[in-house]
C-alpha cells in the first residue's frame, strides 16, 4: 500500500507579490505559482487517495481560518482543506488564488494554521507530513522567540517536513544574491532560514526550485521479490556436500513508464457540449450525486462475444456462451480438442530454483557481455539475515 501523505501549501498572495522584479516578465505571484501548480498537478495526476493536500492563502484580503478571532491570524485564509484533489477542485483553486490588495498577514501565524490542519487531519496515525511555504519575505513577521520555539518543537515532535521557498531569497549554495535588498526582507530571510534549519527542513530560493522541476521524478515503490527460495551449489538430493542457502531476489531498478491514457465517451445527455472540453469522470454509481450533472464523460465498457459458423442461424453465425468453449490446438487446418485431464498429463512439472551450475576462469569471462536486462538488475539477500 502506498504511503499516506498530507501536504499543506502556504502561498503568499500579498500586494507585493504583484511586482515584476529582476527582469522577469511575470509577477512574483505568477513566478511562484509556476512551482506550486507543477507540484499540485503532479499530485492530482497520481490519482492516489492517500496523496492529500491543503492550501492556505497568506496576506489575503479576508480572513478564513479556525483561529480568525485572534488578531495575529487575520488575513490568512484556508483555500483548500486537506483532502484528495480532483480536476474540479483544481479549477476552483485556480479561481481562489488571486493577488490581494493588502500587505498584512503573518507567515509565522500561517505556519501555526498549517500545523493545526495537519494535526487535526492526521492525528497520531502514520502519515508523511509536509508544509511548503512560498513567499517573497516582504511582509511583517511576529517573530516571537517563544512561539517560534513551540513551532519548532511541534514540527520536530510530529516528524513534519518544513520547506520554505522564497522569491529572490539569497542562497549561497545555489549562487544567488539579490542586490539592494530591502532591510526588512533581509531580516525576514534570516528568520525563515533559522526556522527551517532548526526543524531540519529545507530553505532555498524559488529560482532553484523551478529549475529542479525539470529533473525526472523517481518513483519509490515497495520491493516485491521476483524469487524466494534456495540458492544451491550442487544437487542436495544426491550429495551431502551440496550447499543450499535461502535467499530472496529483488529488482534493483525498473523503467518508469509514462502515464497511459484511458478511453471515455461523451454522455448522451451532454451531446451539445464541445467534444474537446475537459470533463470529470465519475463511476456509474455516482450519477445521483449533486454534481453529477457536470459529469460530461463516462467510462467505456468492453464486452466480448463468441460466435461459430452456423448456416441455419441469421447471418450465418451463432452466438455461444463462454462456458461452452473448449480448449484445443491447431494442427494444420484442424482443431484438436484436449480436455483438462489430458492436459495435466502433458504438463511438465517444474519448480522454481536458483542454481549455480558451474564456474569459469576469470580470464575467460567476457566483460563486455551482459546476460541480464539493465532495467532488472537483481541482488541476493539471505532470508535469515538480521
Amino acid at each position: 500500500m502506498a504511503e499516506k501523505e498530507a501536504t499543506v501549501y502556504i502561498i503568499d498572495v500579498g500586494a507585493s507579490m504583484g511586482e515584476h522584479r529582476n527582469g522577469r516578465n511575470k509577477s512574483d505571484l505568477e513566478f511562484a505559482m509556476t512551482y506550486v501548480w507543477d507540484k499540485i498537478t503532479s499530485t492530482v495526476a497520481l490519482d492516489r487517495k492517500t496523496a492529500m493536500l491543503g492550501v492556505i492563502g497568506l496576506r489575503t484580503d479576508g480572513t478564513a481560518n479556525e483561529l480568525e478571532g485572534e488578531e495575529i491570524f487575520e488575513h490568512i485564509s484556508v483555500l483548500q482543506e486537506i483532502s484528495s484533489v480532483l480536476l474540479p477542485d483544481l479549477k476552483q483553486l485556480r479561481n481562489k488564488i488571486k493577488l490581494s490588495h493588502t500587505v498584512k498577514g503573518d507567515a509565522i501565524s500561517a505556519l501555526v494554521i498549517a500545523i493545526q490542519m495537519i494535526t487535526k487531519h492526521c492525528k497520531k496515525l502514520k502519515w508523511k507530513r509536509r508544509i511548503i511555504l512560498i513567499t517573497d519575505g516582504r511582509g511583517s513577521l511576529e517573530a516571537d522567540p517563544d512561539s517560534t520555539s513551540e513551532i519548532v518543537k511541534k514540527i520536530t515532535q510530529d516528524s513534519m517536513e518544513l520547506v520554505i521557498i522564497g522569491v529572490d531569497f539569497d542562497d549561497a549554495e545555489y549562487g544567488f544574491k539579490e542586490e539592494d535588498k530591502d532591510p526588512q526582507k533581509a531580516d525576514n530571510e534570516q528568520i525563515f532560514k533559522t526556522l527551517a534549519e532548526s526543524c531540519d527542513g529545507v530553505f532555498g530560493t524559488l529560482q532553484q526550485a523551478i529549475e529542479e522541476l525539470g529533473m525526472p521524478r523517481l518513483k519509490s515503490t515497495r520491493p516485491v521479490p521476483s524469487y524466494k527460495g534456495p540458492l544451491s551449489l550442487g544437487d542436495a538430493n544426491e550429495y551431502d556436500s551440496a550447499v543450499c542457502i535461502d535467499v530472496e531476489r529483488y529488482p534493483r531498478t525498473a523503467v518508469r513508464r509514462p502515464l497511459t491514457a484511458s478511453q471515455f465517451v461523451q454522455r448522451s445527455d451532454q451531446a451539445n457540449i464541445d467534444t474537446q472540453s475537459t470533463g470529470t469522470v465519475l463511476p456509474d454509481w455516482d450519477t445521483d450525486m449533486p454534481d453529477a450533472g457536470t459529469n460530461e464523460l463516462t467510462n467505456v465498457k468492453s464486452s466480448r462475444t463468441y460466435q461459430v459458423l452456423d448456416e441455419e442461424a441469421p447471418g450465418g453465425k451463432r452466438d455461444v456462451s463462454r462456458d461452452d468453449l473448449a480448449k484445443g490446438y491447431e494442427y494444420g487446418r484442424t482443431a484438436v480438442h484436449i480436455n483438462e485431464t489430458d492436459e495435466n498429463v502433458t504438463r511438465l512439472e517444474t519448480q522454481a530454483a536458483l542454481e549455480i551450475i558451474g564456474f569459469i576462469p576469470w580470464t575467460n569471462a567476457s566483460h563486455t557481455t551482459c546476460y541480464c536486462r539493465a532495467s532488472m538488475l537483481t541482488f541476493l539477500r539471505s532470508m535469515n539475515a538480521t
